[in-house]
C-alpha cells in the first residue's frame, strides 16, 4: 500500500515513539475496511494508521485494500488513541460457512412479515404473538429511511436495504442479517434524530459485519433457537405469522431474541458509534442514551430492551463509549466526517 514519502516517514516517528513508550497497549483485532482517509484506515471503529513500516499481506491481486475487505490489524495504540498498524492481513469478504442459509432464512421471514403486514415472535416458552404491524411507507419509515441511509458504509448499496416500522410502543430495532430493517414506533416517539441514529448504527453494524452467520457458525441460532421456534410457531393461527415465527427463530433474529455475543453486541456498539459518526450525527449523545435505556429498563445484567443479548451493563456500555469517544472523535478537525452534510 503506498503513502507519500512525507506522510510515512511521519508516521513511523509516530510508531516508533509509540512502541518505545513504556506500558504501550498492544492490540490485535479484526474488521472490515469501511472508510479510508488518506493514509488512516478506518476498521472495527479505529483510526489505522498505516507506515512505511506496516506489514501487509494482501490477498486478491489488488494493489490497495478495498473497502468492504476483511482486515486482520495486530499494532500499538499512539497517545491520540490511533493504532500504529504492525501487521495487516486483508483479504475479500467472500460467501463464508453457513451465510447462505442465514441469508435465505431471513429473507424468508422477511417476506412472511410483508405479506402478513405484522411482525410475530416465537418464544422459548412456546408462546407466540405478533409484535405489531409493519409499516413499509409513510412519514415514520420515510424518517428511518432518511437515516439509514446517511449511516450505511459506502461497501453498501441502499439499494439492498429495506427499512420497516413496527407499531409497538416499546424501545427496540433489529437489522436482520438480509439488511432488512425494523424499529418500533416507541423510539420514533421518543427519541431524536441523533439518538435513533446511534441505535440503527447499532442495529446495521450486527448486519454488516456478519454477527447472525457468526453466531451460527457456533450453533447457537441452530441448537437453541431453531427449536424454540418449532415449539412456538405452532401456537400461531395463521401460516404466514407460523412462517414468519419460524423461520426468524431459527437464525435467531426474533424481536426479543437477539442473542448475539457480547463481544458482537459490544464491536456493533463501537461499529455504530463510527457510522453515526461519519453520518454527522453527535456521538457525544451515546452515552446519556444507554442511561435512559437504563432508567426505563433497569440496567440488570441482560438489558431488557433492544439489546437482547448478552450485554454489557448500560453503565458499562456508557463508559466504554466514552472511552471511544476520546480515543476516536475528540479532534473532528484531524479526523472530518465523511458525511457531515448529510449526504452519501
Amino acid at each position: 500500500m503506498s503513502v507519500t514519502r512525507s506522510v510515512a516517514w511521519a508516521c513511523a516517528v509516530a510508531a516508533l515513539a509509540c512502541g518505545g513508550a513504556r506500558g504501550a497497549e498492544s492490540v490485535k483485532f479484526f474488521g472490515y475496511l469501511e472508510y479510508r482517509k488518506g493514509s488512516v484506515l478506518i476498521v472495527d471503529a479505529q483510526r489505522v494508521i498505516v507506515t512505511a513500516k506496516t506489514k501487509v499481506h494482501l490477498s486478491g491481486g489488488n494493489q490497495s485494500i478495498p473497502l468492504g475487505y476483511e482486515l486482520l490489524v495486530q499494532g500499538e495504540r499512539a497517545p491520540d488513541g490511533s493504532i500504529i498498524a504492525k501487521t495487516i492481513e486483508a483479504k475479500p469478504n467472500g460467501l463464508a460457512f453457513m451465510e447462505k442459509n442465514v441469508l435465505q432464512q431471513t429473507e424468508q421471514a422477511e417476506q412472511a412479515y410483508v405479506k402478513a403486514a405484522k411482525m410475530y415472535e416465537a418464544g422459548a416458552d412456546g408462546k407466540a404473538t405478533s409484535m405489531g404491524n409493519l409499516l413499509s411507507t409513510g412519514p415514520q419509515v420515510d424518517r428511518c429511511r432518511k437515516i439509514v441511509d446517511r449511516l450505511l458504509p459506502a461497501y453498501v448499496d441502499p439499494k439492498n436495504v429495506r427499512v420497516y416500522v413496527v407499531e409497538n410502543p416499546e424501545w427496540n430495532a433489529m437489522a436482520m442479517a438480509n439488511y432488512s430493517i425494523y424499529t418500533f414506533s416507541g423510539l420514533m416517539k421518543d427519541l431524536d434524530d441523533d439518538e435513533l441514529a446511534i441505535v440503527l448504527g447499532h442495529e446495521i453494524a450486527h448486519a454488516s459485519h456478519e454477527h447472525s452467520r457468526r453466531q451460527a457458525k457456533k450453533s447457537v441460532f441452530g441448537n437453541v433457537a431453531g427449536q424454540a421456534a418449532m415449539i412456538g410457531a405452532s401456537f400461531i393461527g395463521s401460516d404466514l405469522g407460523r412462517t414468519a415465527a419460524q423461520q426468524a427463530t431459527a437464525v435467531g433474529v426474533t424481536t426479543y431474541s437477539n442473542f448475539y455475543s457480547r463481544d458482537y453486541e459490544d464491536q456493533a456498539d463501537r461499529v455504530g458509534l463510527r457510522y453515526v459518526y461519519e453520518a454527522g450525527y453527535d456521538v457525544h449523545k451515546a452515552p446519556p442514551l444507554w442511561r435512559k435505556f437504563a432508567a426505563k429498563y433497569g440496567d440488570g445484567n441482560k438489558a431488557e430492551n433492544f439489546f437482547f443479548g448478552d450485554h454489557s451493563l448500560s453503565a458499562k456500555r456508557a463508559s466504554d463509549l466514552e472511552k471511544e469517544i476520546a480515543h476516536n472523535y475528540a479532534d473532528p478537525a484531524k479526523d472530518p466526517p465523511s458525511r457531515a452534510g448529510g449526504g452519501r
